[in-house]
């Protein structure tokens, strides 16, 4: 089965968030079946971190969707991440371990910071948590550094794109630091999520949690551990405008792809990269999209996808639908 959710939404309990987080979730159904609320643990003056974990307690009791708890972190390498683990493995002490230690406001800064904060936390949670790179471009990190902090285990997944359409080039472009990642043999997966503080409807620039962006699952039932696995084995798709369902995309013999794809809304483009570089790409395209194709052997597969131009719902102006498959590897 596949499902929706954001990993990444601001409540009450952060200076700039506004709903509290029932009702985020009361709100959000709609578009999501999973959800983790994420306090800027930036700030810690002005994040209220046991509020906000009693109000996920007391919400996990009123609504059956997971309801994961976290905080977005000041890395030691400058991007902000926020680590993911289940309720049943010391959730709150997890963000409580971290912030006063390795939160780069505190000037912990640096790869070897940054690597030993990593160490730490594959010591004391093992292969029960693992870390998202979130935000594209605020900044940048070297590829250099991101090639050495690939290396944990316990990194697994890089932002694409977030509220307004803000898209990574390093993830997004062909021949960016992902492909670099995954030449290299890292098994870095790219996700999106909506960074959520207060609704157009509300007075702000944010669209609700799973409105614009999703990240699209494939479990077997929508569960906490189900969710971590598919994050932590790349078993999603991310996309932005609700492009398209229920993707396959798999061998269907040596050196040889299928995908099938059915769009939710006109498609304007598809391309097919491996190693780098597109190695094929599609334009003539149709509600139902289906290839059987010989492909040059490589390390990795991947397929991005952008759809036409279209009308913002909340406010003037346009904007391009877009879509990422997780890679399958060779």
């Amino acid at each position: 089965m596949w499902i929706k959710g954001d990993l990444h939404v601001h409540s009450r309990c952060c200076k700039d968030g506004s709903l509290p987080v029932a009702e985020i979730v009361e709100r959000s159904r709609e578009y999501c079946d999973f959800l983790a609320i994420s306090g800027h643990c930036r700030y810690p003056e002005f994040f209220r971190a046991e509020q906000q974990y009693a109000e996920v307690l007391e919400a996990r009791k009123k609504y059956d969707i997971p309801i994961f708890n976290t905080g977005e972190v000041e890395f030691p390498v400058p991007r902000h991440v926020i680590f993911i683990t289940t309720p049943g493995n010391r959730e709150f002490e997890l963000l409580q371990a971290l912030v006063p230690c390795f939160c780069r406001r505190n000037k912990v800064e640096g790869l070897g910071a940054a690597m030993e904060e990593l160490a730490f936390v594959e010591k004391e949670w093992g292969d029960k948590v693992f870390m998202i790179f979130n935000h594209p471009n605020a900044p940048d990190v070297a590829t250099e550094d991101l090639l050495a902090i690939a290396r944990s285990p316990v990194f697994k997944v890089l932002a694409c794109v977030d509220r307004r359409e803000r898209r990574a080039p390093q993830t997004w472009d062909a021949g960016g630091a992902w492909d670099e990642l995954l030449m290299r043999g890292h098994r870095i997966s790219a996700r999106c999520g909506s960074d959520f503080h207060r609704h157009f409807a509300d007075g702000g620039d944010d669209q609700y949690p799973g409105e614009f962006v999703q990240d699209c699952l494939e479990v077997a039932e929508n569960s906490y551990d189900e969710i971590f696995k598919a994050y932590v084995t790349g078993r999603f798709f991310c996309q932005a405008g609700n492009v398209l369902s229920s993707p396959v995309f798999t061998f269907s013999g040596e050196n040889r792809l299928r995908i099938e794809l059915n769009f939710q809304c006109e498609m304007e483009r598809i391309d097919l990269i491996s190693d780098g570089r597109i190695i094929e790409s599609f334009n003539d395209l149709s509600e139902k999209f289906c290839v059987d194709i010989p492909v040059p052997k490589g390390r990795y597969y991947r397929v991005r996808g952008v759809g036409k131009m279209q009308k913002r719902k909340y406010e003037e102006g346009s904007f391009e639908p877009l879509f990422l498959l997780n890679p399958l590897y060779s």
